[in-house]
C-alpha cells in the first residue's frame, strides 16, 4: 500500500491564503480612503509587535500546524491574557496595512474573509487542544478569553472579601 504523503493541514492552509489575498487585495484597491497613513502604520507596528511576542514566546512551537505540536498546554505569557494571541497579532496586523493603504475592500475582506477565517482556525485548535488536554484545557478555557481577555466582574462580596483579607490594591 503506498503511503498517502503528508497531511494537509486545511485550516493553516485556508488562513494563509485568505491572509496573502487580503494583502493582495488592500494594494490593488482603486479605492481610497482619505486616512493619515501614520494610522495604519501605528496599527501595523502594533499588530507586528503583537506576533513578535507570541512568536518570541512560543520559540520552536511556533512552527507547528493547527494541532499542537508541543507537549504542554501554554497558558502564561501572551496565552494567559487570551488562548489565540497570535491570530489576534495577524488580524491587526491586516487592519494595518488596509488602514496604510487606505483600502475601504481590504477593510472589508479583514473583517468578512480573513477574520472568519482565523477563528474558524482557532476553534480547530481549540479541539485538538480540548482533545490532548482535557481538563486542564477546560479550565484554562474557562478563565481566558477566546480572542479577546475575558473580563470578570467583582461581586461587592468579592471585593469586601478582599478588602478585609488585606488583598485589594
Amino acid at each position: 500500500m503506498r503511503d498517502a504523503g503528508p497531511e494537509i493541514d486545511v485550516p493553516a492552509l485556508v488562513m494563509v491564503i485568505v491572509f496573502m489575498s487580503n494583502m493582495a487585495v488592500s494594494y490593488l484597491d482603486p479605492y481610497r480612503l482619505a486616512l493619515p497613513r501614520a494610522v495604519g502604520q501605528t496599527i501595523f507596528v502594533i499588530g507586528l509587535l503583537i506576533c513578535g511576542y507570541v512568536i518570541a514566546y512560543l520559540k520552536s512551537g511556533f512552527l507547528g500546524g493547527t494541532k499542537p505540536s508541543l507537549d504542554r498546554l501554554v497558558t502564561n505569557g501572551p496565552y494567559g491574557f487570551c488562548r489565540h494571541p497570535l491570530y489576534v497579532g495577524f488580524i491587526v496586523l491586516l487592519l494595518g496595512v488596509d488602514l496604510m493603504l487606505g483600502s475601504p475592500l481590504g477593510i472589508a475582506f479583514t473583517f468578512l474573509l480573513s477574520l472568519p477565517s482565523a477563528v474558524h482556525r482557532a476553534k480547530v485548535e481549540d479541539k485538538f487542544l480540548r482533545d490532548r488536554f482535557g481538563g486542564l484545557w477546560e479550565e484554562y478555557a474557562g478563565r481566558v478569553g477566546f480572542m479577546l481577555p475575558k473580563l470578570r466582574v467583582q461581586t461587592r462580596k468579592e471585593s469586601k472579601d478582599l478588602v478585609r483579607n488585606g488583598e485589594a490594591r
